[in-house]
Formats: structure tokens, sequence, C-alpha cells
């Protein structure tokens, strides 16, 4: 997926819960280790967010197929979109 807006885009894999941030114009692939037969992908957009469902163990890599750790580019407390309580 690649991030074609001006902000940043997090992306969260789950059933895992780690979030990853793309800056605009970053692209970033996700993929599964898994049997044919295990299922799809459920991709759910949100203003701000794309949540991916995968359905086994999944990694997030750039272009090149290096793994992307969690927290990649995640904003410092204070600057995320939504006000917390």
């Amino acid at each position: 997926m690649t991030n074609r807006g001006r902000d940043l885009l997090e992306l969260i894999l789950e059933p895992y819960g780690s979030d990853h941030w793309l800056r605009p114009g970053e692209t970033f692939v996700v993929w599964a280790l898994t049997a044919e037969d295990a299922g799809l992908f459920e991709v759910v957009h949100e203003p701000g967010t794309v949540t991916v469902w995968a359905p086994s163990h999944a990694f997030v890599g750039d272009e090149d197929g290096a793994e992307i750790d969690c927290g990649h580019h995640r904003p410092p407390p204070g600057l995320f979109r939504l006000p917390l309580p």
C-alpha cells in the first residue's frame, strides 16, 4: 500500500496490534506465511488508518522486502490525529 495523502497514514496489523506509519509517498508491503486455503487478508480503511487482518503470521516490509518494525515513524505523544480524553 502507498500513502498518497499529505499526512501520516497509520497501518495497523491485526491480530497483533502492531502499528506502522507511512509518510506521504511511502509504500509498505504486507505478506503472510500461510497455506493457500487459510483465508484472505481483510482490509479496513478509516480516515488516517488502514487496518489489515492477516490470516496467519504476517509481516510489514518495504518495497525491497526488508521487514519494518512496529512503531515505524510513530508520531511522538501529543501529535496523534484524535484528541485523547
